[in-house]
Protein backbone atom coordinates (compact mmCIF):
# COMPACT_ATOMS: atom_id res chain seq x y z
CA UNK A 1 0.00 0.00 0.00
CA UNK A 2 1.31 3.64 -0.85
CA UNK A 3 1.41 5.75 2.04
CA UNK A 4 3.60 8.84 0.22
CA UNK A 5 3.98 9.79 -3.27
CA UNK A 6 7.05 7.62 -3.11
CA UNK A 7 6.84 5.25 -0.64
CA UNK A 8 5.22 1.76 0.34
CA UNK A 9 4.21 0.12 4.01
CA UNK A 10 6.84 -2.70 3.13
CA UNK A 11 9.64 -0.61 3.03
CA UNK A 12 9.04 0.23 6.57
CA UNK A 13 8.21 -3.55 7.90
CA UNK A 14 9.93 -4.71 10.46
CA UNK A 15 11.73 -7.63 9.70
CA UNK A 16 10.82 -9.81 12.57
CA UNK A 17 6.86 -9.29 12.92
CA UNK A 18 6.16 -7.60 9.24
CA UNK A 19 4.09 -5.16 10.94
CA UNK A 20 5.38 -1.32 10.17
CA UNK A 21 3.25 1.59 12.48
CA UNK A 22 5.48 4.82 11.21
CA UNK A 23 3.91 8.23 12.51
CA UNK A 24 2.04 10.24 9.67
CA UNK A 25 3.90 13.29 10.83
CA UNK A 26 7.64 11.44 10.00
CA UNK A 27 6.19 10.05 6.86
CA UNK A 28 5.45 13.23 5.60
CA UNK A 29 8.81 15.02 6.28
CA UNK A 30 10.64 11.59 4.81
CA UNK A 31 8.53 12.47 1.59
CA UNK A 32 9.62 16.04 1.90
CA UNK A 33 13.11 15.00 2.05
CA UNK A 34 12.80 12.55 -0.53
CA UNK A 35 11.24 15.67 -2.97
CA UNK A 36 14.07 17.85 -2.29
CA UNK A 37 16.75 15.34 -3.24
CA UNK A 38 14.92 14.25 -6.48
CA UNK A 39 16.39 10.43 -6.45
CA UNK A 40 15.48 7.25 -4.80
CA UNK A 41 16.79 6.33 -1.21
CA UNK A 42 16.48 3.16 -0.26
CA UNK A 43 14.75 2.75 3.85
CA UNK A 44 17.05 0.11 5.27
CA UNK A 45 15.56 -0.66 8.67
CA UNK A 46 12.00 1.23 9.25
CA UNK A 47 9.31 0.79 12.25
CA UNK A 48 10.66 -2.06 14.95
CA UNK A 49 8.63 -4.25 17.46
CA UNK A 50 10.20 -4.26 21.01
CA UNK A 51 11.21 -8.20 20.10
CA UNK A 52 13.37 -7.02 17.42
CA UNK A 53 14.66 -3.44 18.62
CA UNK A 54 15.68 -5.39 21.27
CA UNK A 55 17.73 -7.93 19.04
CA UNK A 56 19.70 -5.05 16.99
CA UNK A 57 19.80 -2.10 19.63
CA UNK A 58 20.91 -1.53 22.94
CA UNK A 59 18.86 1.87 23.78
CA UNK A 60 15.45 0.52 25.28
CA UNK A 61 13.74 3.80 24.21
CA UNK A 62 14.49 3.72 20.23
CA UNK A 63 12.61 5.80 18.05
CA UNK A 64 12.44 3.31 15.39
CA UNK A 65 9.43 1.69 18.02
CA UNK A 66 7.91 4.87 18.26
CA UNK A 67 7.76 4.74 14.22
CA UNK A 68 9.74 7.80 13.84
CA UNK A 69 13.33 7.29 12.57
CA UNK A 70 14.41 5.21 9.78
CA UNK A 71 17.95 4.23 8.82
CA UNK A 72 18.51 5.07 4.89
CA UNK A 73 21.50 3.66 2.37
CA UNK A 74 22.71 6.34 -0.65
CA UNK A 75 25.61 4.57 -2.33
CA UNK A 76 26.53 7.36 -4.61
CA UNK A 77 29.00 9.57 -2.46
CA UNK A 78 27.79 12.80 -3.94
CA UNK A 79 24.36 11.92 -3.73
CA UNK A 80 25.19 11.04 -0.31
CA UNK A 81 26.42 14.65 0.34
CA UNK A 82 22.83 15.93 -0.98
CA UNK A 83 21.27 13.91 1.15
CA UNK A 84 23.11 15.56 4.22
CA UNK A 85 22.63 18.21 2.85
CA UNK A 86 19.22 18.36 3.24
CA UNK A 87 18.68 16.17 6.01
CA UNK A 88 20.07 19.42 8.00
CA UNK A 89 18.43 21.73 6.35
CA UNK A 90 15.34 19.97 6.85
CA UNK A 91 15.19 20.90 10.86
CA UNK A 92 12.64 17.89 11.17
CA UNK A 93 15.28 15.26 11.59
CA UNK A 94 17.08 16.02 15.45
CA UNK A 95 18.66 12.55 15.43
CA UNK A 96 21.71 12.43 12.73
CA UNK A 97 23.74 9.59 12.67
CA UNK A 98 26.08 8.26 9.65
CA UNK A 99 28.03 4.91 9.32
CA UNK A 100 29.62 3.60 6.19
CA UNK A 101 26.84 1.69 5.20
CA UNK A 102 23.67 4.17 6.18
CA UNK A 103 22.67 6.68 8.13
CA UNK A 104 19.86 7.09 10.59
CA UNK A 105 17.46 10.19 11.00
CA UNK A 106 15.40 10.38 13.41
CA UNK A 107 12.75 12.76 15.39
CA UNK A 108 14.94 13.43 18.25
CA UNK A 109 14.57 16.25 20.34
CA UNK A 110 16.58 19.40 20.49
CA UNK A 111 19.23 17.88 22.51
CA UNK A 112 20.61 15.02 20.12
CA UNK A 113 22.71 15.68 17.04
CA UNK A 114 24.76 14.45 14.55
CA UNK A 115 26.70 11.75 15.57
CA UNK A 116 29.16 9.75 13.44
CA UNK A 117 29.95 6.21 13.87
Amino acid sequence: MRLTENFVDNEFYCPCCRKQEMTEEFLLELQILRTKCNFPFKINSGWRCETHNAKVSSSSRNQHTAGCAVDVSVKDRYKRATFIKYVLESGYFKDIAVDKTFIHLGKGNKNQGIGVY
